[in-house]
């Protein structure tokens, strides 16, 4: 069974940065994880990871990471209806996870990791997505 998840921008920076591409890969492969993205998602790392201060980890360019992101996520095509979260700019990472009928979102944001969501919704840190994977396997 598919694990659906979504990753918020700042978890896919995090693994850019660190150029740990390969971590993701295995979640994918070990862990039957499958990552979604909507159209906002990715403006987000787009705008995200072209940043002036990112640019010191990117020398030779971000394409690749783009490139990356768009081959190991699914695209879909969110309503944006959700407006629970504290931080109004990240609903929109709820109405992917709960519209894809996902069973976790992670997120290092303290504002989304605290937002009240369905039950069938895991709302987690990386560190505690990493432990839930490994009892899963």
């Amino acid at each position: 069974m598919k694990n659906k998840t979504v990753f918020d921008v700042n978890i896919w920076i995090s693994y850019f940065i660190k150029a740990k591409t390969e971590q993701i890969v295995n979640m994918i492969e070990n862990n039957d994880i499958f990552f979604y993205r909507s159209s906002e998602l990715f403006e987000e790392l787009k705008t995200v990871i072209n940043r002036p201060k990112f640019s010191k980890y990117f020398p030779l360019g971000t394409e690749q990471f783009i490139k990356f992101f768009e081959i190991v996520t699914e695209s879909f095509i969110t309503e944006l209806v959700f407006t629970g979260c504290v931080d109004p700019k990240d609903n929109y990472l709820f109405d992917l996870a709960i519209q894809t009928h996902s069973k976790y979102l992670v997120s290092g944001d303290k504002k989304v990791l605290e937002t009240s969501v369905p039950k069938s919704l895991n709302v987690l840190s990386l560190t505690a997505f990493k432990k839930e994977i490994i009892s899963i396997i």
